[in-house]
This record gives structure tokens, C-alpha cells and sequence, in this order.
């Protein structure tokens, strides 16, 4: 798992928050209901998805590329955790590698971790800039954000196939 702090500026995500804001009372969320049923088994909260605008696509893709390995598609999506959502423990076996980006910060007793396993378990909590890039298929899940969650928990997903 590569960790990399701080991997877009302050105002590209921005402009990526003002975005998700923008899409908020619109049609265009699809939900993790398009998921294998496994990954969202036993949890009851939504995880939102949305397409990033072009501006933003264009901007995010640029500043991160030289973070993935080398493939020739990606795939960017918006995902909105909110309260109760999560998702089990899985490996992106289908991807060359699957990546996150957070928009927000974030508070531990908000749930919302990222765990994985490489030779032993790991935590993370999310970081506003803060990249992950697994591109070694590591087991890992996002354990259910609370109820006491002020806000969701934003972040851009990316997959390479």
C-alpha cells in the first residue's frame, strides 16, 4: 500500500468539493447497490457515486498520474460515504490497482477507516490530499462511518484496468 500525503493542492480539491456540492441536488448519484452484494453485505448505509466534471477530471488526473503504474484505462469516480455505509473486506482482484483520494478531513471516532492487511493489520484514518494506491491487491476494507458523523466522508475512487 503507498501512502502519499498532500498529493493534490488545496485548490484542486476545492474545486473537487465545490463540484460534489454542485451535484448534491442533482440526478446523477448511482449508489453502492451496483456493487457486488458481498462488498456491502450487512451494512445499511449508502455509499454515493458520481462521475467528476471534466475541469475536475482533467486536474486531478494530472496532478496524480505519476503516482499509479502504468495501465491504460482509468476509471474516476466521486464516492459520498455516508452514515452507516462502509464496505467489506475485498482485494480489487479485477484492477491493475485501485486508488483513493480523500477530499475531507476526518475524525477516528467517525468510523470511516481504512484498514488493510500486509503483514498484519493497518489503519488509516482519512486525510484531506491524502492519496492510497494499492497496486499489490492487499485485502482491505472501510469500516461503517458513525452516526456521529457531521458530514460525509468524501473521496475520489480510481481504478486501472
Amino acid at each position: 500500500m503507498k501512502i502519499i500525503d498532500n498529493a493534490l493542492p488545496d485548490n484542486i480539491i476545492k474545486l473537487c468539493n465545490d463540484d460534489i456540492d454542485s451535484k448534491i441536488q442533482q440526478r446523477v448519484w448511482g449508489s453502492n447497490l451496483a456493487w457486488e452484494d458481498e462488498l456491502y453485505e450487512g451494512l445499511s448505509g449508502s455509499c454515493l457515486a458520481a462521475s467528476l466534471s471534466s475541469s475536475c477530471l482533467l486536474s486531478v488526473r494530472t496532478k496524480l498520474i505519476k503516482h499509479f503504474p502504468k495501465s491504460n484505462n482509468l476509471q474516476f469516480n466521486y464516492h459520498f460515504w455516508m452514515r452507516h455505509s462502509g464496505i467489506n473486506w475485498h482485494n480489487d482482484e479485477k484492477w491493475i490497482f485501485g486508488a483513493t483520494l480523500y477530499l475531507n478531513d476526518w475524525k477516528k471516532e467517525w468510523g470511516g477507516l481504512f484498514l488493510w492487511e500486509d503483514k498484519g493489520l493497518h489503519c488509516l484514518c482519512p486525510k484531506k490530499g491524502m492519496l492510497v494506491v494499492n497496486d499489490k491487491r492487499q485485502p482491505h476494507c472501510v469500516t461503517p462511518v458513525s452516526l456521529t458523523a457531521s458530514h460525509g466522508r468524501r473521496s475520489i475512487q480510481i481504478f486501472a484496468d
